[in-house]
C-alpha cells in the first residue's frame, strides 16, 4: 500500500517537472546553438534549464565565479505560476488516483521535496549552490497553497479579494508612468540591442516580473517606498538613487519626490474601513469579535510583510542588494492604517453622540 501510494505520487511529481523543464531545455538549448558558443558539450544548457526550473520556484542561488560573486533572491514572481498550477494538476490525479485527500497532499508534498532536492544537486556546482533553507521553506509554502481546496469563508476571502484589487491599482499606476516615459524605455531597448531572440527573452523575463514591480508600486504609494540597491530609498517623501540596471521596464521609476502620492494611501483606509466594518456588525459576542479583529490585524499585516519579502531580495551584486519593498516597514504602515481606522469606528459614534447631548442641551 505505502509502495503503491509512493509511486501513484513520484509518477505524478516526474510528469509535473517535466511539464515545465522540457520546455525550458529546449529553449536554453536553442540560446546555446544559436549564440555560437566554442563548447560542443550540452551539459552547460542543461544545467541552465535547472537553474531556470528552481529559480521559476523562487529558489535563491549563491553564486561565486572569476567573473560575478553575490546573492540571488530578487527572483520573478510571476514565473512562480506554472510551477503552482502543475502542483495542483498533479496533486488533483494523486487525489483520484487515492481517494484520499490527506494521504494524497502528505504523499505529493514529500515526493515534490525528494525530486526538487535531487535536482538541487544536479544542478549546483562549484559556481552555483541553491540557499537550501530559503528554498525549501518557500517550496514548501508554494506546495501547501496548491494542496490546499479548502473553502476560505467570508472573512478570510474579502481581504484576499480587496488586496488583489489595491495591487490591480498599482498595477495600473505602473502602467501609466511607463507609457509617459514611453521614450526612456524604448531608449533602454535600443541600448541594449537585444536582438530577435535576446529581445523576446528580455520581454518575456520582463513580464515574469512584473507582479514584483506591481507590488513595489503599492509599497511606494502606501509610504513604504522600496529599495534598488544599496544605499537607496525611494518614497513619495524621499528619493535617493544611484544607478540602475538597463531593464527597459524600469523607465517607470519616479524621477523625483512626489509627496502628493502618499494620499493615494487612502485605499488602505477603505481596506480597513470595509473589513473592520463587516466584523463589527456580525452578531456574535465580544470575544470571538475581538478574535475575528485580530485575526483581520494579522493576516493583513502578516500578509503584507509576507508578500513584500518574497518579491524583494538581493540582485547578485553588493551594490543591487537589497531590491525590493522592505517587509517590516511595510507591515508596520498596514498596521498603523489598521489601526487607525479601528480607533476611529470605536471613537467616531461617541463623538457624535457628545455632540448630539450639547446640542440638546443648549436647544
Amino acid at each position: 500500500m505505502v509502495a503503491r501510494r509512493f509511486l501513484v505520487s513520484l509518477q505524478q511529481v516526474i510528469r509535473s517537472v517535466l511539464i515545465i523543464l522540457f520546455p525550458l531545455a529546449f529553449i536554453t538549448l536553442f540560446a546555446w546553438a544559436t549564440a555560437g558558443s566554442t563548447y560542443g558539450s550540452t551539459a552547460d544548457p542543461m544545467r541552465a534549464a535547472l537553474w531556470l526550473w528552481l529559480g521559476s520556484h523562487l529558489t535563491p542561488f549563491n553564486i561565486t565565479s572569476n567573473e560575478v560573486t553575490g546573492y540571488l533572491s530578487f527572483l520573478p514572481l510571476g514565473a512562480a505560476i506554472l510551477p503552482w498550477l502543475s502542483m495542483r494538476v498533479g496533486y488533483k490525479r494523486v487525489v483520484a488516483e487515492l481517494q484520499n485527500k490527506k494521504i494524497s497532499r502528505a504523499y505529493f508534498t514529500l515526493t515534490y521535496i525528494i525530486v526538487y532536492s535531487l535536482l538541487g544537486l544536479i544542478g549546483s556546482n562549484d559556481q552555483v549552490a541553491i540557499d537550501w533553507l530559503r528554498g525549501l521553506l518557500i517550496l514548501i509554502f508554494l506546495l501547501t497553497t496548491a494542496t490546499t481546496s479548502a473553502n476560505f469563508e467570508t472573512l478570510v476571502k474579502l481581504p484576499g479579494y480587496m488586496f488583489l484589487i489595491i495591487l490591480g491599482l498599482s498595477g495600473l499606476l505602473f502602467s501609466i508612468s511607463l507609457i509617459m516615459n514611453y521614450s526612456i524605455a524604448k531608449n533602454l531597448t535600443i541600448v541594449l540591442h537585444p536582438g530577435i531572440i535576446g529581445g523576446l527573452l528580455l520581454l518575456v523575463l520582463q513580464i515574469l516580473y512584473l507582479p514584483n514591480l506591481f507590488i513595489a508600486t503599492f509599497g511606494y504609494i502606501s509610504g513604504a517606498g522600496f529599495s534598488l540597491g544599496n544605499a537607496t530609498d525611494v518614497t513619495p517623501f524621499i528619493f535617493n538613487l544611484r544607478e540602475i540596471p538597463a531593464i527597459p521596464a524600469l523607465a517607470a521609476l519616479p524621477a523625483g519626490e512626489h509627496p502628493w502620492i502618499i494620499t493615494l494611501s487612502s485605499i488602505l483606509l477603505i481596506y480597513s474601513f470595509i473589513n473592520l466594518s463587516k466584523i463589527n456588525k456580525l452578531q456574535v459576542d465580544k470575544k470571538s469579535k475581538r478574535q475575528l479583529l485580530l485575526r483581520f490585524i494579522l493576516l493583513s499585516t502578516g500578509g503584507s510583510a509576507l508578500i513584500a519579502f518574497i518579491s524583494s531580495g538581493s540582485l547578485i551584486s553588493a551594490n543591487m542588494n537589497p531590491v525590493g519593498v522592505n517587509p517590516l516597514r511595510l507591515g508596520v504602515i498596514v498596521f498603523a492604517h489598521v489601526s487607525v481606522t479601528y480607533l476611529l469606528i470605536l471613537l467616531a459614534p461617541k463623538l457624535f453622540k457628545k455632540k448630539d447631548k450639547k446640542s440638546r442641551l443648549n436647544s
